[in-house]
């Protein structure tokens, strides 16, 4: 298997309509219908990370029919044209179901009028406010904290989601309102919708995660790993910030910080694995003998010898049928203490009543709430440990010694 990504390039219907296949591996899928606005990047900000929605779509393995810079109009005559290019498009594997998705919240009523002509469009995405009434189908509407809200939406067509921002432009990356954790969310809610009315595409996520942690801990292949992921990924290890954000910046963290400084003996014990529409969700315990340096886990710190076993959450997710990014969490407090690296009492100052006032130059001893191997046991089983016995006397502030 060779580090590739699928190539298909877009094509120029018009001025003002693009064409994209599938960028998934599969290099199948459904059509999507966008109305974006014309917005460049704003002066001095850099490209993010997250791609314009064309590429996004496309990775998500839809077939992607982009309109720009369309005059109210001309609307209804741009849709047939993209409707028309998608079905003729060989990479579209459904030819009767299509989804419309308006980023440009000045042209949200004009295109759920075009929308209601067509039959062939299942359901109907928009940022801004309420559409034409005329609009029966699905719909689903991101509104800003300040945008119209209608008396009386046809609730059993309408879904409605708000967002603390008040520019519908904070899910396009290239917008100086751009908004990464509200852009985020809008575009898990509306996969999710699209996915369940235009009946696809649907990925083996599980699958696509165990195929990654296989190449990474199993085969310790830094070029089958990365290709498990899409053109530009990341990762984050949230206690250590380590990992990398781009292709070239992961692909050399994968090869000198992470695939090849696992101990021989680097097991994943899957505890508890929650699936959505475009994430995985593990709760895990890294059993490890810590008998070389682990930079991601614990930087700079010399091998202990110790064997660790390590709670830990990940939440990974997964565009079309490759990965885009993991966020992977744990307990740092406990990687140490099993490491014999963190005391399990440390000098705290002896308070005199006020908080924050204390008695200058005397301290007492204070047991770190902080638990070791124990704690990934009795998340493998509930019954294997004790409940709140930190509340106890044995921890917090010990009693002075009295001499």
């Amino acid at each position: 298997m060779t580090e590739t990504l699928p190539s298909a390039p877009r094509v120029a219907l018009t001025p003002t309509i693009c064409l994209q296949p599938p960028l998934s591996r599969r290099g199948t899928g459904p059509g999507l219908v966008l109305f974006i606005p014309d917005v460049n990047f704003a002066p001095g900000v850099s490209k993010p990370l997250d791609p314009e929605p064309v590429l996004k779509w496309a990775e998500e393995g839809f077939a992607v029919a982009a309109i720009t810079s369309s005059e109210n109009s001309e609307i209804e005559k741009s849709l047939t044209l993209a409707l028309e290019a998608l079905v003729a498009l060989d990479e579209v594997d459904v030819k009767d179901k299509f989804a419309v998705i308006v980023y440009d919240s000045s042209l949200i009523y004009e295109v759920s009028e075009a929308v209601s002509k067509d039959p062939r469009i299942v359901s109907f995405t928009g940022y801004g406010s309420f559409p034409s009434t005329a609009c029966t189908i699905p719909i689903i509407l991101h509104l800003t904290s300040n945008a119209p809200r209608p008396r009386n939406p046809p609730s059993e067509v309408t879904t409605q989601y708000s967002y603390r921002t008040t520019s519908t432009q904070f899910v396009l990356p290239q917008s100086p309102t751009y908004d990464p954790s509200n852009a985020s969310l809008a575009h898990s809610r509306t996969l999710a919708f699209i996915k369940k009315h235009i009946g696809g595409p649907f990925f083996d996520l599980e699958a696509i995660w165990e195929e990654h942690t296989l190449f990474e801990f199993v085969d310790r292949s830094v070029e089958k790993t990365m290709a498990t992921m899409v053109a530009e990924p990341y990762v984050n290890h949230i206690p250590t910030m380590t990992g990398g954000v781009g292709r070239e910046a992961l692909t050399a963290f994968y090869r000198d910080h992470f695939i090849f400084s696992n101990p021989d003996d680097a097991e994943l014990q899957v505890v508890s694995r929650t699936v959505g529409p475009d994430r995985v969700i593990d709760e895990f315990v890294y059993h490890l003998t810590h008998n070389r340096a682990v930079d991601w886990l614990l930087p700079g710190v010399p091998p202990t010898g110790k064997k660790l076993a390590v709670p830990m959450l990940a939440v990974v997710n997964i565009r079309g049928d490759r990965l885009y990014n993991e966020h992977i969490w744990w307990d740092q407090a406990t990687v140490l203490s099993q490491a014999g690296i963190l005391p399990s009492h440390l000098p705290f100052p002896i308070a005199t009543g006020g908080i924050g006032a204390t008695i200058p130059g005397q301290t007492q001893l204070l047991r770190l709430p902080v638990a070791g191997a124990e704690s990934a046991a009795m998340l493998v089983d509930e019954t294997n440990g004790k409940s709140n016995e930190m509340l106890g006397p044995d921890w917090g502030l010990q009693p002075i010694s009295q001499e």
